[in-house]
């Protein structure tokens, strides 16, 4: 792959990681479960009742206007974990690039 375009990728994820990190609550290896509650109620159709998973904690119930900014936050959970399994292997391939690179004797670019 061409180095120039390794690097803009590199430098485009490092980006998106700062803002992943500035957006907010982050949770990762969480979950949020949905269910109705079972019997009969006096006002008739029960609620969805929604609970947080997070692993090695108790479930947690969720209020109404806690579970988009919930989802938002598990959200940027897992594409912090995609960034983090990502850069390491751009910085692998351009640590081989700029090897062969000196082995050849040749020069890389800056950006």
């Amino acid at each position: 792959m061409n180095y120039r375009i390794l690097r803009v990728k590199l430098t485009a994820l490092e980006a998106e990681l700062a803002a992943i990190h500035a957006q907010g609550e982050i949770l990762s290896h969480a979950r949020i479960d949905s269910s109705k509650p079972g019997g009969a109620t006096v006002r008739g159709t029960p609620s969805t009742q929604y609970r947080l998973r997070i692993n090695g904690q108790k479930a947690r119930y969720l209020k109404s206007f806690e579970i988009a900014k919930t989802r938002a936050a598990i959200a940027r959970g897992k594409r912090l974990k995609q960034i983090e399994r990502e850069l390491p292997r751009l910085q692998a391939q351009l640590k081989r690039i700029a090897q062969k690179a000196i082995e050849l004797g040749l020069e890389l670019p800056d950006s």
